[in-house]
């Protein structure tokens, strides 16, 4: 599978776009209505204007792109609706400034699943200095330039309400499943390209984002914007989900591929990207440090950390796959606990789903942000005029078998971590998984 996460489902600062709320204000996209169903075209408005000539070409490519490269673009949508809404899309396009041109481009495309659809990155869109986060329905900062800003608690964008702005961004979100879209829409109600489009910011320099602050008092701010480069440097090192930080342990290290530490009688693996070797060890040497471990009796439990691996290369993880599935002292069970989150995506999930099907394991966490059948490996297609890149997804992934229609992998031990936990530096879902009996 690509490497790159997607849409994430698992955007990065260097520029992967995962993507990714349920009912109420993570309300899955609603496909019904769109600003684009009240335009009106004609042949002779194409004809006349070039603009929407020019558009109309990037939507019959768009069309050509998506049915060429995608398995089955239509398994979620109509084809009859989606060929509708680029059929409509022109002159409407063509009304818009480029930036919100493009996000209507990112709103058309995002419904097809969780890896297809235009990468913020990637067509040159901004983050607002804060790193909001999901958390039991309240959208907390934690991360900001300003430090007195974390652990704040987003009331309102300018004159809409947080619930109102969440169902405003969440359309544009690429998505598997309702995790998906959990851990995207934090990322988009900082983009303020997204905001405007969305109706919710009407300028983009004065967002007006309100605050309350941990001692109730709130404050009204409009944060500079940044590019996602510079947010790396500046804000956070990524925008969506759980990013690095000193404590708790498990984040510290979640820039590494992946890493192993003895916890009295567990051995702790957080697998971080689904590659096969980091700058200093291999997977390989990885599994046999474990297999090595359970075997001489060292440990007699394995806990695998997936909460924050966004994917990579599915390939590559068949040496850890060998030794989690044959070695004997993994047949008890419960000596097998995998942790799972709403950023675990793509090749992740399919690890995962492997482990399911091959195993014992027990899961730990959170519904994960991708299906066990998903469709990934992505492929960029520039659209002719706007330049616009969408990434479509290229293979189909039936990691759970025909039958199997689930959108997530569930947790058969849920466990989640409260902002108060993440500001304490403490990780209640890990303690779970450790002291399962």
């Amino acid at each position: 599978m690509d490497p790159r996460p997607s849409a994430l489902l698992a955007l990065s600062v260097a520029g992967a776009f995962l993507v990714g709320a349920c009912a109420g204000p993570t309300a899955a996209p609603d496909s019904t209505t769109s600003p684009v169903t009240h335009a009106v075209t004609t042949s002779t408005a194409v004809a006349i204007d070039p603009r929407v000539a020019a558009w109309a070409e990037d939507m019959r490519a768009l069309q050509e792109d998506v049915q060429r490269v995608h398995p089955d673009p239509f398994w979620r949508q109509p084809e009859a609706e989606f060929d509708e809404w680029l059929a409509a899309a022109p002159e409407y396009l063509a009304s818009l400034a480029e930036g919100d041109a493009t996000a209507e481009v990112m709103r058309l495309t995002a419904r097809i699943d969780g890896h297809t659809g235009v990468y913020p990155p990637e067509v040159g869109f901004h983050l607002y200095g804060l790193h909001l986060y999901d958390f039991d329905g309240d959208i907390d900062v934690i991360g900001a330039e300003d430090p007195s800003l974390i652990g704040a608690t987003v009331q309102r964008i300018g004159d809409a309400s947080i619930a109102e702005a969440i169902a405003a961004v969440t359309p544009y979100a690429s998505y598997d499943n309702a995790s998906t879209i959990l851990d995207v829409v934090p990322m988009l109600l900082v983009t303020p390209e997204v905001l405007h489009a969305a109706g919710v910011v009407e300028d983009v320099a004065a967002p007006q984002f309100v605050l309350r602050l941990a001692d109730g008092s709130e404050r009204t701010l409009d944060p500079e914007q940044f590019t996602w480069a510079e947010y790396g440097t500046r804000v956070d090192t990524s925008p969506i989900g759980l990013a690095m930080r000193a404590a708790p342990p498990s984040l510290a290290r979640i820039d590494e591929p992946f890493w192993t530490e003895v916890m009295g009688p567990t051995m702790y693996l957080q697998y971080n990207s689904v590659v096969s070797h980091s700058d200093t060890i291999t997977l390989a040497e990885i599994a046999q440090r474990i297999d090595a471990a359970l075997t001489s009796g060292e440990v007699d439990r394995l806990v695998v950390d997936l909460r924050y691996n966004p994917g990579g290369n599915d390939r590559t993880y068949a040496p850890l796959l060998t030794v989690l599935t044959d070695n004997p002292a993994l047949e008890r069970r419960g000596s097998l606990v995998v942790i799972i989150g709403r950023q675990t995506f793509s090749a992740a999930v399919l690890f995962a789903t492997d482990l399911d099907h091959m195993t014992g394991v027990v899961f730990v966490g959170e519904s994960t942000g991708g299906r066990p059948n998903l469709y990934g490996s992505v492929r960029p297609q520039t659209l002719p005029n706007s330049r616009i890149v969408v990434e479509v997804a290229s293979k189909y992934y039936e990691f759970g078998g025909p039958d199997d229609v689930r959108d997530s992998i569930q947790p058969d031990v849920p466990a989640t971590q409260t902002l108060a936990d993440l500001l304490a530096g403490a990780d209640p879902v890990l303690e779970v998984a450790l002291q399962l009996p």
